[in-house]
């Protein structure tokens, strides 16, 4: 790799997370919330999170049972209102609480709920 490249992926890595837009409050279907939040970014548009920002900050994959099985709804929504930092502080996923509606958190957790395969 060259120092260029190297510089660059370096840049790329300690680039902060740019802030959602709000989705608009008319906004019901969850499926097209998902896309307009931007989690497809992240945790792809099957919920895997397999995509490189996924893999690079570990998200977890919506679709396992064991996830599923692990996380409660509560802190589905809560995740989506309040965000997450990793241990330093340094933002992993921003919050949500002033870009959706709280009927809009309820219905993209339930939506992310509806992507594990059992």
């Amino acid at each position: 790799m060259s120092l260029a490249a190297f510089a660059l992926s370096l840049a790329f890595q300690q680039a902060p997370t740019a802030p959602p837009e709000r989705v608009s409050p008319g906004t019901k279907d969850p499926k097209e919330i998902y896309g307009q939040a931007k989690c497809v970014g992240c945790h792809g548009e099957d919920g895997r999170g397999d995509t490189e920002k996924g893999r690079k900050l570990k998200v977890p994959d919506f679709t396992s049972a064991k996830w599923s099985d692990e996380t409660s709804d509560k802190e589905i929504r809560e995740t989506i209102r309040n965000g997450t930092k990793d241990k330093k502080g340094k933002v992993r996923m921003p919050a949500y609480r002033t870009k959706l509606t709280a009927g809009q958190i309820k219905a993209l957790g339930e939506y992310v709920r509806s992507l594990v395969k059992r």
